[in-house]
């Protein structure tokens, strides 16, 4: 019962992480969550609308506290993002899947480097990220730095998508 807590009184930043990793780790589920949150209603004043837009902002998929955060933030400045989306090639082998999925020609991911930890893995996300553009799609990628900065990373997303606009994607 701790996280609608937090989401109720904490920072949204926090509060979205701490909901999509107990719900991930499956500590609690997200029917759960709505639930205490139905339950904090009926007591408390304060809090209890931010709650429960955070409990709908839950996303189970999500694979770290960055993936959290950069999802909120897409949230939030008004994009229409996919999470987890397996891209297939014309013939329907599986290229990947990947973090986030703008308007269908746009990807996002969240990179940190403990995923690139070795050279065998730095080469085969290249060759993914190879793939992926050669079926079309324009890639933005997205560090730890770059949370603090959503206009920046806005702007990216916005050339990205000007590019798969060009290209009819």
């Amino acid at each position: 019962e701790a996280a609608p807590l937090v989401a109720a009184t904490g920072c949204v930043d926090g509060a979205v992480v701490a909901l999509d990793a107990a719900v991930s780790q499956r500590l609690c589920t997200v029917e759960q969550v709505t639930e205490v949150v139905a339950r904090l209603e009926k007591s408390a004043t304060v809090g209890i609308a931010r709650a429960r837009r955070l409990a709908e902002l839950i996303d189970p998929t999500s694979e770290s506290p960055g993936e959290s955060r950069l999802r909120l933030l897409l949230v939030v400045t008004g994009l229409a993002v996919r999470t987890q989306v397996h891209i297939y090639a014309p013939n329907g082998r599986l290229v990947g899947r990947v973090d986030f999925l703008v308007d269908d020609g746009v990807i996002v991911e969240f990179d940190g480097r403990v995923k690139y930890g070795n050279a065998a893995a730095l080469w085969d996300e290249k060759r993914r990220e190879d793939a992926l553009r050669s079926l079309g799609y324009e890639m933005v990628r997205v560090v730890w730095a770059d949370l603090d900065h959503p206009e920046h990373i806005a702007s990216l997303i916005r050339a990205a998508r000007a590019r798969a606009a060009r290209r009819g994607r």
